[in-house]
């Protein structure tokens, strides 16, 4: 184990920065690299309390060439409750095909994992990840919330929001320039959900760190994800006792309130209403704006059941509960605390007799569960813990349906956004990522390509639209010249549903940094066309706000017969 200090390497960081538009000499030869893997200069520019664990030189394999693996920690500590925090990460730094580019990915959740992209380093890649400050194999009190506990922390609530991410990339940025003694000549950011909200970090707080920015599904209002959680679970806990749906313990079985039918139900009449708007009846709602609530209201009010309930009506209580549930989160008053939803097919989704459960998962959970296992009931203990001030204690994760039903949507919300003796900053601004001024990274040359799954159950599309918006006026005309956002029809929360749901955006990205070349569109596959009744899918996605259209000849399941309008 080794210390690192700042020392006078601070010239080195400062290198570093400066050559990150301009590729550096040839790195050196393979041997040379491999030896440099089991020793760090003295003197190298690391955060303060940078400590490195490990330095190993991992053999190839036929997934990943050799490579030199450097685990370490920045701030090891112990926090106000008793609890070892530090903020981990691992370096991976390819010995024989290093592409003079740095590769962060972000996490997901609350984060308590540490994360480690190492299929990228087949690619060339030297990449990075970090837990965030927090370990949820370690920081797991469980009368605080269990993995949430680490919200009784102060710094701990501030690592996971954004200090973790800017020190990681510093320590890795100095590292990679070390190791190859040249600084990377591009660095990129890719992450979803959670991931996602790094990446929006990222261009707003730390607009100097990345040239390029991917961020997926981002959870920008965090704390507004869960609070919407509670809202729905108030929602599906009353369906459930009107229909008279309980657990063994006798807890109401949220699961229970729709079945797997039930959403195919609702899938197509959403499809009824709404597939032929974009031009093609194809499984798929292109066209989302069009796709109005009132639309989607006539094509639920035809299935209605008129008589007892059976696999092919929906009763008026499912359906008018549904409805409540996508206009969004209000108090008392009605007013909006958190986005409406939109419409769309990946609600449900049946591929032979196998039905989508990605929408169900996290406002339901599985029909058949001896459990409640609605993901949203897995972020109330975080909205208890993380994102509240002060932290609501004693809580445990049995007490999350308690917590939720509880739940004061006039009184409790106002607790994100207060602060309160040492939580000197509110859990909104902490963690809440949607500035739309986006001008410093901008002048920098960075690109950002941002995408959202049209069916997400965890996080609103319409919100990301509407900050997209509100974005596009601020920085004016010129916004597509550095910022461009893909919908996903029908794909849940970063992946899965009836979408053509599988794509890689890096490649864009790099050809639109390094090269200039702005993304008119990106390929995308169905991971799982028999969703469609195909052998295979692909589609165009579109920079909002154009829309894939058929072109009215060839194959509708090959992208190239269509194109963005």
């Amino acid at each position: 184990m080794m210390t690192l200090t700042r020392a006078a390497g601070l010239v080195l960081a400062a290198t570093a920065s400066m050559g990150a538009h301009a590729h550096g000499p040839a790195p050196a030869a393979a041997v040379e690299l491999s030896k440099r893997c089991a020793a760090l200069p003295e003197g190298l520019a690391l955060p303060e309390n940078t400590v490195i664990h490990s330095l190993v030189l991992n053999p190839a394999t036929p997934e990943i060439p050799e490579h030199c693996q450097v685990d370490g920690e920045i701030n090891h500590r112990r926090g106000i409750d008793g609890q070892q925090y530090g903020i981990h990460f691992r370096l991976r730094l390819p010995t024989t095909n290093w592409n003079g580019r740095f590769y962060m990915r972000g996490g997901g959740g609350t984060n308590g994992v540490l994360i480690d992209p190492a299929a990228r380093v087949a690619e060339g890649y030297a990449t990075i990840g970090t837990d965030s400050g927090h370990d949820n194999t370690v920081d797991k009190a469980v009368q605080a919330g269990g993995i949430a506990s680490f919200g009784v922390d102060p710094q701990a609530r501030i690592d996971f929001a954004y200090n973790a991410y800017d020190l990681v990339t510093q320590a890795g940025k100095a590292l990679v320039t070390s190791f190859y003694q040249s600084p990377p000549a591009y660095a990129y950011f890719e992450g979803c959900s959670e991931g996602g909200r790094e990446g929006m970090l990222m261009s707003q707080r730390f607009p100097a760190h990345y040239d390029g920015i991917i961020s997926g599904d981002p959870a920008m209002h965090l704390p507004l994800g869960p609070l919407s959680g509670i809202y729905t679970t108030q929602l599906f806990v009353g369906l459930a006792q009107r229909g008279q749906h309980f657990l063994t313990s006798g807890q109401p079985a949220i699961g229970k309130t729709y079945s797997d039918g039930d959403l195919q139900l609702v899938s197509q009449a959403v499809l009824a209403a709404c597939d032929e708007l974009d031009g093609l009846a194809d499984g798929i709602v292109d066209n989302m704006p069009a796709c109005t609530s009132e639309r989607v209201a006539k094509a639920l009010t035809a299935v209605r059941c008129t008589a007892e309930k059976n696999d092919s009506c929906l009763t008026g209580d499912q359906i008018s509960t549904l409805q409540t549930a996508f206009a969004g989160a209000v108090d008392s008053n009605g007013k909006a605390l958190y986005s409406d939803w939109p419409w769309d097919a990946g609600i449900g989704g049946r591929a032979g007799s196998t039905y989508n459960q990605g929408w169900r998962s996290w406002w339901l959970g599985a029909y058949g569960a001896p459990t409640n296992t609605a993901i949203k009931l897995n972020f109330a203990t975080p909205l208890a813990v993380v994102y509240s001030s002060p932290p609501l204690l004693p809580i445990a994760v049995a007490d999350s349906l308690r917590y939720s039903m509880d739940y004061d949507f006039d009184r409790d919300p106002r607790k994100l956004y207060t602060t309160s003796d040492i939580y000197a900053q509110s859990a909104a601004s902490l963690y809440i990522t949607d500035a739309t001024d986006l001008s410093a990274f901008r002048a920098r040359g960075g690109k950002i390509m941002i995408y959202q799954g049209g069916s997400d159950s965890a996080i609103s599309t319409n919100a990301l639209i509407g900050w997209y918006r509100k974005m596009s006026a601020a920085m004016g005309p010129q916004t597509q010249e550095f910022a461009r956002m893909f919908v996903v029809p029908g794909m849940n929360h970063c992946r899965g549903g009836p979408a053509t749901d599988s794509f890689d955006m890096l490649p864009q990205l790099v050809r639109w940094v390094e090269g200039g070349t702005a993304p008119e569109s990106v390929v995308a596959k169905a991971s799982t066309p028999a969703y469609f009744g195909v052998a295979a899918r692909s589609r165009p996605l579109c920079p909002y706000p154009k829309q894939a259209r058929y072109r009215g000849t060839g194959d509708i399941n090959e992208a190239r017969n269509f194109s963005c309008k």
